[in-house]
């Protein structure tokens, strides 16, 4: 099945080396993890380039590594764990290649998890508060396996699985398997940017839970009780400008209803600000995608709500029509 990858991807290379140096570079025959996020998406209000072209530094990935044969004559501790550094590799124990010379299946995912095996699944929640980037990350579900472009389409990647023995580093393409949220608010009618000193901007009515199935990287539907999350809380400091009222959170792919209050601004004076979805004849529900980026440009101003465009899909860096519209206190 063709693949296209249009969320942040990931290379981690794993080279397993022989027993004897068969290399004149002294190759062992260890497996060499490197890491890298493909067409990236995820950003953030303080850091717009987090986890986007590397996997952010000291997120902890989990590894799955099996010799491919019906008898293995090599075995490897699963669910390995691994510390990205930021510049696309990873800091862990070493591993090998069988002496079998037969090759290697390997999978990957962020965050790491104790406990978890590659024939179960991951139950997996996001974080409500996700205004650090402790909790953004923690939120960023990501599953990989080694890709590789198809000859009669190089368009397309498909799985490079099993991987033969190599020296060279095995590239683990990582996707995102959630749904980001990007707002961007706009002061108007008398409101400025000193308003928000000190004002939290939350993502209400999503539900926080899925289940990530550790071999295909397919994820449940959306459970759990509905939540808010916490996008961003505003510092109260002078230098608060409209360029800095912008926030990313990451939630769980779901179908929210129309006319539902979907985001909340509340001001250091206690006032709420609210963008509930539109609920027309001619509206639909908000169905958030997995590996999707859904930009909303708000118009913050104490009366009237208007909805300038529509939602459109992320698919790649830099591009896309935000949803525009306006904020109404209430």
């Amino acid at each position: 099945m063709k693949t296209r990858f249009l969320m942040a991807t990931a290379a981690a290379a794993i080279v397993m080396v022989a027993c004897n140096n068969e290399e004149t570079d002294n190759w062992a025959g260890e497996i060499r993890l490197s890491s890298g996020l493909e067409a990236q998406q995820v950003t953030r209000s303080i850091n717009p380039d987090l986890q986007g072209g590397q996997i952010a530094d000291e997120v902890e990935v989990g590894f799955f590594i099996n010799e491919n044969a019906s008898n293995p004559t090599t075995t490897y501790p699963q669910n390995l764990l691994y510390t990205a550094n930021g510049n696309g590799s990873f800091d862990g124990s070493t591993v090998y290649y069988p002496q079998s010379g037969n090759g290697v299946n390997i999978y990957a995912y962020a965050p790491w998890k104790d406990g978890l095996s590659l024939g179960g699944n991951y139950a997996f929640s996001i974080q409500e508060n996700q205004s650090t980037d402790e909790g953004y990350l923690a939120s960023d579900l990501l599953w990989g396996q080694p890709m590789k472009q198809k000859t009669d389409d190089p368009g397309v990647y498909e799985s490079a699985n099993p991987v033969a023995r190599t020296k060279e580093n095995v590239n683990v393409t990582f996707k995102h398997l959630l749904s980001k949220i990007q707002i961007e608010l706009t002061p108007e009618a008398g409101l400025t940017a000193k308003d928000f000193r000190g004002a939290t901007l939350k993502i209400l009515n999503v539900k926080n839970t899925t289940s990530l199935t550790l071999t295909d990287g397919a994820i449940s539907e959306a459970s759990g009780s509905a939540v808010e999350v916490t996008a961003a809380t505003y510092e109260n400091k002078e230098g608060l400008t409209e360029e800095n009222l912008k926030a990313a959170a990451i939630v769980v792919p779901q179908t929210i209803t129309k006319g539902t209050k979907f985001l909340k601004v509340t001001l250091k004076s206690g006032g709420e600000l609210y963008y509930t979805l539109p609920s027309g004849a001619d509206d639909a529900d908000l169905v958030l995608e997995s590996g999707k980026i859904y930009k909303y440009d708000i118009k913050v101003k104490l009366t009237g709500l208007t909805v300038t465009s529509q939602i459109t899909d992320w698919e790649t860096i830099g591009e896309g029509n935000p949803v525009k519209g306006e904020a109404v206190m209430e």
